[in-house]
Formats: C-alpha cells, sequence, structure tokens
C-alpha cells in the first residue's frame, strides 16, 4: 500500500517503538527483497505516552478521549503543545496538571502575540537584525536535530521576550508555528469550559460576596461549585471555571 502511493523508496516511516522488532523489520524485508531498492530514508519512532506515571491502556482504564479533555474545560490545541514540550523519543508523562500548565502557556502566548500584532513596525538596527536572524537559525538548527521541539519552543519564548522590534516578533513567530502548528495566527483566547447557567449563577453570587469582603460566605459557594464538579481557579483577569 505504502508503494503503490509513495513509491518503491520514500522519505519518512513513522511508528511507535513497539513497531520496531516485527512490523517495520518485516516491511524492511519484504520491500527491499522485492524492489532490491532501500525501503525507508528516515525512521521515526516515537516513545509511549504514560499517564498518571502508568502505561496508557485499556486495561488500566487511563485513556482519555479528545472529547474529555474539551468536556474538562481544556482547548485540545493544548494537548499539542504538551506533546511539543517533550522529545518525540522521550516518554512523556500525561496528568491534568501538565495539561493545565501547557493551556497556561499556550495562553500566555497568545496574550503576547495579540500585543505584538497591533504595534507599529519600526527600522530594524544591524545589532537587532543579527538577533533576528540568530533566533531563525537556533529554531531551524533545533527542528534539524531530530526534532528537538522543547528546544524549538524555548527559542519561541526567548525570542518573544526579546529587544528586536514587536512586529518582527509577531512575524517570526508565525514562521515558527508553520512547523509547531498551534495556530498562533489567530491569537484568540483559548476555549472556555462550556459552563451550565445554574453554574454561572454560583459564580456571579461567589464573586459578589469577595467582592464584599464575606469570604466566608463566598467559600460556601465555592464549594457548592465544587460538590457539582466544577473547579473555580481565581486569576487577575476573573476567576475561571472548568470540569473537574
Amino acid at each position: 500500500m505504502s508503494m503503490k502511493y509513495l513509491g518503491e523508496t520514500f522519505d519518512i516511516h513513522t511508528g511507535g517503538i513497539d513497531h520496531i522488532p516485527v512490523h517495520h523489520t518485516n516491511e524492511i524485508a519484504q520491500s527491499e527483497t522485492a524492489t532490491g531498492k532501500p525501503f525507508v530514508k528516515y525512521w521515526i519512532h516515537f516513545e509511549f505516552l504514560m499517564v498518571d506515571g502508568k502505561k496508557m491502556s485499556k486495561s488500566l482504564g487511563n485513556i482519555y478521549t479528545v472529547d474529555e479533555v474539551r468536556e474538562k474545560g481544556f482547548d485540545p490545541i493544548s494537548l499539542r503543545y504538551l506533546y511539543l514540550t517533550a522529545h518525540y523519543r522521550d516518554p512523556l508523562n500525561f496528568t491534568w496538571e501538565s495539561l493545565e500548565s501547557a493551556q497556561n502557556a499556550l495562553e500566555n502566548l497568545r496574550k503576547i502575540l495579540t500585543g505584538l500584532k497591533s504595534q507599529l513596525r519600526t527600522q530594524l538596527s544591524e545589532e537587532k537584525n543579527e538577533k533576528l536572524e540568530k533566533y531563525r537559525s537556533d529554531f531551524l538548527e533545533a527542528v534539524n536535530d531530530d526534532l528537538n521541539t522543547p528546544k524549538a519552543l524555548a527559542v519561541l519564548w526567548e525570542m518573544v521576550k526579546s529587544n528586536i522590534p514587536s512586529p518582527d516578533k509577531y512575524d517570526l513567530a508565525m514562521n515558527f508555528d508553520e512547523v509547531f502548528g498551534l495556530g498562533l495566527s489567530k491569537t484568540q483566547k483559548l476555549q472556555e469550559a462550556k459552563t451550565p447557567n445554574n453554574i454561572k449563577v454560583l459564580i456571579e453570587k461567589r464573586e459578589k460576596l469577595r467582592k464584599e469582603g464575606k469570604f466566608e460566605e463566598s467559600d460556601e459557594v465555592r464549594k457548592k461549585i465544587e460538590s457539582k464538579g466544577y473547579k473555580v481557579e481565581d486569576t487577575d483577569s476573573g476567576p475561571k471555571i472548568r470540569k473537574d
């Protein structure tokens, strides 16, 4: 099937590390015996995804779907950001806390880029132009180093916090995102949890009590919210709600 669509030799073949000893070895043996040509130029084998320190499996009941991620108030694109923080050859341990950290990082990145987008373009000095090209070079070096996405992300963050002009930061971030696929050009706030009206009423009541300094009463309302399966997080921009 692969040769039908990709030819007798093609560039990249991916799969989990469990495919190496039997499945992929058989593919090489069958294909190269039939054609007398190299089957694949580059093999990319990724490590297992762990969940709370254990191998993800149906028998353990620790498999989560994208729908469940949405139900808990997370934007699925945060999963992609989380995956980018680990090299594909290294095991990644998924927890809801790590996903929350990934979502917060992505949300902060989008807020920064929203601010950069509105800035006026200025002339690049020679020094800042050299920095710009250095970031571009460092990013390509990381990506070409066996898809070192954690290092590439670090370059992105270093670049957006640098002193090069804002429009140039924005343009370079969009260029990097052609690799990351995080949809940074949208620069909108991440999708909030779909909160039922009765929970919204309780949140508003709690906020009112907090503003009036009635913290014991507001804490009782928080407990009611949590008893209904939702968690409230107080931030500088107001309360955030997600399904617990």
